[in-house]
């Protein structure tokens, strides 16, 4: 399952803005603050980027708030999760059919 992780700091605006448009599209994502957080600001850094926020969704990133990527994600958000839970259930369900 991909994962939409925002890199940030603490007094950061477009950090906040971002984590309010990910809230409001409910899109799950998980916050790492980089300085209090050494491999956050390591990843940010491998990166390249010196600004934050920093978003990474799979090979997808980018840095600073950007209303157009976030609308992108949201758009590719479903198939980006995948069905692998409902594919398990099918195959179980299938298993089970073919056992009686």
């Amino acid at each position: 399952m991909i994962e939409i992780t925002v890199y940030g700091q603490p007094g950061c605006q477009q950090c906040v803005m971002t984590k309010n448009r990910l809230d409001k599209m409910a899109l799950p994502y998980t916050y790492r603050d980089i300085t209090q957080d050494q491999a956050a600001f390591d990843t940010v850094s491998m990166l390249g980027y010196k600004e934050v926020p920093v978003v990474t969704a799979g090979d997808m990133h980018w840095s600073k708030f950007r209303i157009t990527k976030l609308d992108e994600l949201k758009r590719m958000w479903p198939s980006m999760v995948g069905t692998s839970a409902f594919e398990d259930d099918a195959v179980a369900y299938l298993l089970d059919e073919e056992a009686v």
